[in-house]
């Protein structure tokens, strides 16, 4: 009897394992598919030059694409080496938070307005309201050493949201605050889609980002951009921008060996008269 107990306690041990490996395998291979797609690269092709930036995503659930994405609440950007960023370079907006969430974008100066776009949330309503897809314009801001997004939902323009894209380097993260949303997958409204524009400015011969000195071998330079979502999952998107290589100068010509006459320089007189020249 005790051994039947104890090979019973075995092999209920023995599936419990499998199934939480199971579990975790599932768990992993999900997390594996994508859940973003699109593109973060620069609008210039020259390197060391002025440039603007597209950036460009959308979101689905890939466990089921019916549903609502899953919720993204860090994004984290990785330039390339040698990207420079010069927050100097126009004036910067140094309106508070709240000052923001009361008056949009008006609390900036016009002259602090380095990008623009649109936020598209999916709220996984299945009714007539809230709506399952509701717009926010995007509008970016220069600030010191960061950038200040502020959006401005379309449909109830009260709400108002502010995010703070720090930089380090080359390195610029953003967190997004989370709103309620309806499950699954989670109980927060998501981004469907992000896309914002960064145009190329520059000021008194200052530019507010360059592009890096140099053109890797390769032919583009690589943007990675990290997305983490609220269930502790994080991917990675890797941008192609394309760049243009200098061409290598052309070696000089080498020097024409002694005794060397040019063409036509038959006779002794006529030799005499081509060294002249």
């Amino acid at each position: 009897m005790r051994r039947h107990r104890r090979a019973t306690g075995t092999g209920a041990l023995a599936l419990a394992t499998a199934v939480a490996l199971g579990g975790m395998a599932g768990d992993v291979a999900a997390a594996a598919v994508k859940r973003q797609t699109g593109r973060n690269v620069f609008t210039v092709t020259k390197p060391g030059a002025a440039t603007g930036n597209v950036f460009d995503f959308s979101f689905t659930n890939p466990e089921n694409p019916a549903q609502k994405p899953h919720t993204v609440n860090r994004i984290v950007v990785h330039a390339p080496a040698g990207t420079a960023y010069d927050f100097g370079a126009v004036p910067q907006c140094h309106a508070s938070d709240l000052e923001l969430q009361v008056q949009g974008a008006a609390a900036c100066p016009a002259s602090s307005k380095v990008g623009s776009g649109l936020a598209v949330s999916d709220t996984g309503s299945t009714g007539p309201f809230p709506p399952r897809y509701t717009e926010s314009t995007i509008t970016q801001f220069n600030g010191d050493h960061e950038l200040i997004g502020v959006g401005e939902n379309k449909d109830i323009p009260a709400i108002k949201t502010v995010t703070h894209t720090k930089f380090a380097g080359t390195t610029a993260s953003t967190d997004f605050p989370t709103f309620p949303g309806l499950p699954p997958p989670d109980p927060f409204t998501p981004l469907k889609s992000l896309t914002v524009n960064f145009p190329k400015r520059v000021v008194n011969g200052r530019a507010t980002t360059r592009t890096p000195p140099t053109c890797p071998a390769v032919g583009y330079w690589k943007i990675v951009t990290d997305f983490t979502y609220v269930d502790g999952v994080t991917q990675h998107v890797v941008s192609h921008s394309p760049c243009h290589r200098k061409k290598a100068p052309k070696p000089p010509k080498p020097p024409k060996p002694p005794g060397h006459h040019q063409q036509g320089c038959r006779d002794q007189s006529e030799r005499a008269e081509c060294d002249d020249d």
